[in-house]
């Protein structure tokens, strides 16, 4: 009896991981211990979406300016959709000009291109240029706060906005939320980066004589090879808070620190996770542990099809990239099957402790088979199914 629960409780697990019911698992390797002086922080690898560090990630906290990358999402999206173009123009609303706090000195009615105020936001954490964009492309800041929660409901990220700049304390995110949201926005928009790695700004309102020259508040653009994003923010609320990203070896990671007592401290803080990473970790591939592995396929033209994974890469501690071994569980696959589809569940180990599973896929379009092997698969399958139950 309890053999027979076990078995069903392994099926109902698989069977619920392949429908996305539960999250696809990541777990952080163990490395060296690292304390980090801040209220949450978290060390993320982009290209496997692991989880190297941790603390208080899914605590809940003040966002203040990081709220201004969902912002840009949104604005991302509505360019690539085509909805909008970088060299539209918006005029600046006196509610604009009227914001406080960091600003890029939009005047009222100015007019203002697209991408003007993307670098503006970017780089000088314009609360103007926010409420700018916001208007001219939703109507109204509230029309798209809308746009930006029901983004985040779209990846389900936990985070939840009642403005477009960060101002209230009312936003929330977390830690891994954040890191969550920066990985499917530059994966989304991979050209973004290059808003947010300029040093500075320079935007001449128009009753000014002479360009106002503004620095970007990410100090570690300047401090840490490879630095190329992504955002700051403060309030008294939530403290200082940055999101930073890093390239080295073709290799990005993404760093969160939320709640440092000051702006030294919170890039003081992101470099230490970005270089925990880089020292600790090594990216390798489960491609070639794929490379003749197949699956059963009924009805089919075609018996077997071969398996893949979407992204195959995987972080592991510095030196134990050979002990990575994989465990396969596919589902009964039926034709048509189309290139893509999930045929089951990987499971990956290093060192035999699982680290991480993700559905499997079929590297091939498999089509419907005749009739007669249509009837010869359901012979097959209703004597091994007679078999079984003997």
């Amino acid at each position: 009896m309890k053999s027979w629960s076990k078995a069903l409780s392994k099926a109902l697990i698989f069977y619920l991981i392949f429908l996305n019911i539960l999250p696809i698992t990541t777990f952080a390797q163990q490395a060296p211990i690292l304390e980090i002086d801040a209220a949450a922080a978290l060390l993320m690898d982009y290209q496997s979406g692991q989880v190297l560090y941790s603390q208080n990630g899914d605590t809940p906290h003040v966002p203040a300016s990081l709220v201004k990358i969902m912002t840009m999402y949104v604005a991302l999206d509505q360019i690539k959709a085509g909805k909008v173009s970088l060299q539209d123009t918006v005029t600046v609303s006196e509610r604009a000009w009227r914001m406080i706090g960091s600003r890029m000195f939009l005047e009222p009615d100015e007019v203002v291109t697209v991408e003007q105020l993307l670098y503006g936001i970017a780089v000088v954490s314009g609360n103007d240029a926010c409420v700018a964009l916001a208007e001219g492309l939703a109507g109204s800041e509230a029309a798209y706060v809308q746009y930006m929660n029901d983004k985040a409901k779209a990846l389900n990220l936990p985070m939840h906005f009642v403005d477009v700049h960060g101002l209230s304390a009312d936003n929330e995110i977390t830690a891994l939320g954040i890191a969550e949201l920066v990985r499917s926005y530059l994966r989304d928009h991979p050209d973004a980066v290059r808003f947010h790695q300029e040093s500075s700004f320079s935007y001449q309102p128009r009753s000014s004589r002479t360009p106002i020259v503004q620095t970007n508040r990410n100090g570690l653009l300047r401090t840490y090879e490879g630095a190329d994003g992504l955002k700051t923010g403060h309030l008294e609320a939530a403290g200082y808070n940055l999101v930073a990203t890093a390239v080295q070896n073709n290799r990005r990671l993404i760093a969160v620190v939320l709640g440092a007592s000051s702006e030294a401290k919170r890039e003081q803080e992101a470099a230490a996770l970005l270089t925990h990473g880089y020292r600790n970790f090594d990216l390798v591939t489960v491609a070639p542990l794929l490379s003749d592995k197949t699956t059963r396929v009924y009805k089919g033209r075609k018996s077997q099809v071969g398996l893949a994974v979407a992204e195959p890469l995987i972080a592991v501690p510095k030196g134990v990239g050979k002990s990575v071994s994989v465990g396969i569980q596919t589902k009964e696959v039926e034709a048509p099957v189309a290139k893509g589809d999930k045929v089951g569940v990987l499971s990956i180990y290093v060192e035999d402790e699982l680290v991480k599973q993700v559905p499997l896929l079929a590297m091939e379009e498999v089509e419907r088979g005749s009739w007669l092997k249509i009837l010869w698969d359901n012979i097959t399958r209703f004597l091994r199914d007679l078999i079984r139950r003997r």
